[in-house]
């Protein structure tokens, strides 16, 4: 058994905005979750949250893949899940900003479609829709802010 995500979502921002807040460490954080992310190939790095029932808190991740600003990919290995899975985030200029594609692939077996359901809903409700924007829209005023300077 298995079940892949794909989400698409356009942005009323510019590519690279998008992509400081998938790669900031700062950013990241805000809209995702603490974390230990450098924007390099083959580095390791940890996603921390609240510990949940079968959930240390912690995501074991590993960027595999770094395109500026087009794409981005890395690991993602979690609580009870028996393999990794991977997110890649794909950015496309289109008229109206940024069109974004997120990927999170590779869940197998029951545990995995379980989990993918989970992810899923939270990919989709939350950060994608009111997160991800918020941050956004904080950069942008951070940087009109400065380019006023």
């Amino acid at each position: 058994m298995k079940r892949d995500l794909h989400f698409e979502i356009v942005y009323p921002h510019p590519p690279e905005r998008v992509w400081r807040a998938l790669t900031d460490k700062a950013a990241l954080g805000e809209w995702l979750m603490d974390n230990t992310f450098e924007p390099r190939v083959g580095h390791h790095f940890q996603f921390r949250t609240d510990p949940r029932p079968g959930f240390d808190g912690i995501v074991n991740c590993e960027v595999t893949h770094l395109d500026p600003p087009r794409s981005l990919a890395y690991t993602w290995h979690g609580g009870w899940m028996g393999r990794p899975t991977i997110v890649t985030y794909t950015l496309e200029p289109v008229a109206e900003g940024t069109r974004l594609r997120l990927d999170h692939t590779g869940f197998q077996g029951l545990g995995g479609l379980a989990l993918s359901f989970m992810l899923g809903s939270g990919w989709k409700s939350n950060i994608l829709r009111r997160s991800l924007p918020r941050v956004l829209d904080l950069l942008a005023r951070d940087e009109a802010v400065s380019a006023q300077r």
